[in-house]
């Protein structure tokens, strides 16, 4: 057996561990994705690799762990990244030395969620919170929301662009902005420890990657997708007595109060 044959054999042998293991599928391909890519640099097959970054790919790539900052040099230190970090892996272009802080996503498996069960009580929200400057267009969206739904006109889970609020052109840049911020840069406790400025999207054939290194990048993306963004507020991260802070975005049942917003792709 060559050596390229049991580098190979390894691979797969990692991989199917991985697919073995106790992690939920959208985790699984997050770390097979990041096994893919060490294995084509390993194997140096580098136009492999250009299909995917580009041109800058074509000397091959160095990926490094977000959380150690180090070059990855084994595949066994290829593991799910904590949810403390926004992007899961940073890959270097060896030609231009370009660094992208790359977040995963995968369209293989259940829609994937960006905005994750975050009531209105959250730290980035609150007066001194990096995104209080759009409470006041979330509250004008969360409104109309909860009218619908206690007159029962929607169910929990509805596209964004079926509230007429969403599509008001001051409070949709507003939406923007909290979805940017959610994607790239951070949760409802503050920044993560490594914002991502891209995202390779997982698809059955092929890794799909997406360069947002600025903001109008960022939004350009965010805003391609405006039409498939599903939004709801559920119990889930409630806290157990709602202040009244939280009102603003509460809508009641007979069961519970529910007043975490949550927003995935369709």
């Amino acid at each position: 057996m060559t050596s390229t044959q049991t580098e190979h054999q390894s691979m797969e042998l990692f991989k199917q561990s991985v697919m073995n293991s106790k992690y939920n599928k959208g985790e699984k391909d997050e770390i097979v994705t990041k096994v893919d890519l060490f294995y084509l640099n390993q194997s140096k097959q580098y136009d492999k690799l250009v299909n995917i970054f580009g041109e800058s790919a074509s000397n091959g790539i160095h990926i490094y762990d977000v959380k150690t900052r180090k070059i990855v040099t084994d595949l066994t230190e290829l593991k799910k990244t904590s949810g403390q970090f926004k992007a899961d892996c940073s890959v270097q272009m060896i030609n231009t030395g370009d660094m992208y802080n790359i977040s995963i996503k995968s369209n293989k498996c259940a829609m994937p969620t960006i905005l994750n069960h975050t009531p209105r009580t959250a730290k980035v929200f609150k007066p001194d919170g990096i995104l209080h400057k759009h409470i006041q267009s979330l509250d004008l969206l969360m409104q109309e929301y909860i009218i619908k739904r206690t007159n029962k006109l929607i169910g929990e889970d509805i596209l964004l662009i079926k509230l007429e609020k969403a599509n008001d052109p001051l409070i949709r840049l507003s939406i923007l902005n909290v979805l940017s911020y959610f994607m790239f840069d951070g949760t409802g406790r503050g920044v993560s420890k490594c914002s991502a400025n891209s995202i390779i999207v997982v698809h059955k054939e092929k890794y799909e990657f997406i360069k947002c290194t600025n903001e109008l990048e960022k939004n350009t993306y965010i805003n391609s997708m405006y039409d498939k963004w599903v939004i709801s507020l559920r119990n889930k991260g409630m806290p157990k007595n709602p202040s009244d802070y939280c009102m603003p975005w509460l809508y009641k049942t007979d069961e519970s109060s529910k007043g975490s917003l949550h927003i995935r792709l369709k």
